[in-house]
């Protein structure tokens, strides 16, 4: 992204009150530990490095949609 990576995105996002509780899915290259909390602390539920399993991330929507 131009001006901001994913998690200062998400950071923005969760300012919002209207996204405080979306559940967000990180799909990205980044696979290092210290990302992956970066990511948490931000507000993501859920974290996937690049390439991806296709089944692998609907498991991981269907586990964050509501029943």
């Amino acid at each position: 992204m131009p001006r901001m990576d994913g998690i200062a995105f998400l950071r923005k996002l969760k300012e919002h009150a209207r996204h405080m509780f979306t559940p967000v899915i990180m799909l990205t290259t980044e696979g290092q530990e210290a990302k992956k909390q970066e990511g948490r602390a931000a507000g993501a539920k859920a974290w996937m490095v690049k390439p991806f399993n296709p089944p692998q991330l609907l498991d991981a929507v269907a586990k964050l949609l509501p029943a």
